[in-house]
């Protein structure tokens, strides 16, 4: 019974009523504070950074008051110029906040290097397959007289390749074929 009458009294509802109100009030200033603190009123439009050189990118985002961090180089891509922005995140056009890191990959300089494989005695659906495959392209056949008709042979700018070769990627390589007819 006292709890109840206790309940009931005026001392325990004003100070219900105070510790209500407190509690409004301090979720309202913090709100307030968080809100001014994580600068929630800032937008930044993200610019279009792709083919701009990582010079170019620091004047740009320093005008926005945005940094940036250089992930690595990416795939050649003979589109964009060499040295120059291949890809970024956030994409343009976002809405970021003061200090945000805007995350670039760079084009190299050129295609990377890749091995000439095993080719010998392939026939010719799988030497294009296999060339290919490799990151190179398939030029013009050049049949000789041989028994089989199976790759004897690639080229490269008219300069005969062996297996394990390094050419950059993308590269042309002329296929050296049997047709089959022994004269």
């Amino acid at each position: 019974m006292n709890f109840i009458k206790f309940l009931k009294s005026k001392s325990f509802i004003i100070s219900l009523c105070i510790s209500l109100i407190l509690v409004v009030l301090i979720f309202l200033g913090v709100t307030k504070f968080l809100h001014s603190y994580t600068n929630q009123e800032q937008k930044i439009e993200v610019p279009n950074l792709i083919g701009l050189t990582v010079d170019e990118v620091k004047v740009v985002l320093d005008d926005r008051m945005l940094d940036y961090e250089l992930l690595e180089t990416g795939s050649y891509n003979p589109n964009i110029p060499k040295e120059a922005v291949l890809e970024q995140l956030p994409a343009a056009g976002q809405i970021v906040k003061e200090k945000r890191k805007i995350y670039i990959t760079i084009n190299p300089d050129g295609y990377a290097s890749a091995p000439i494989p095993p080719f010998y005695g392939r026939t010719k659906k799988e030497i294009e397959q296999l060339i290919i495959n490799s990151g190179f392209n398939v030029g013009q056949y050049e049949e000789i007289d041989d028994i089989g008709t199976v790759v004897r042979g690639l080229k490269f700018k008219g300069q005969e390749l062996k297996s394990g070769d390094q050419l950059p990627k993308m590269s042309v390589i002329d296929v050296i074929i049997g047709n089959g007819q022994l004269r």
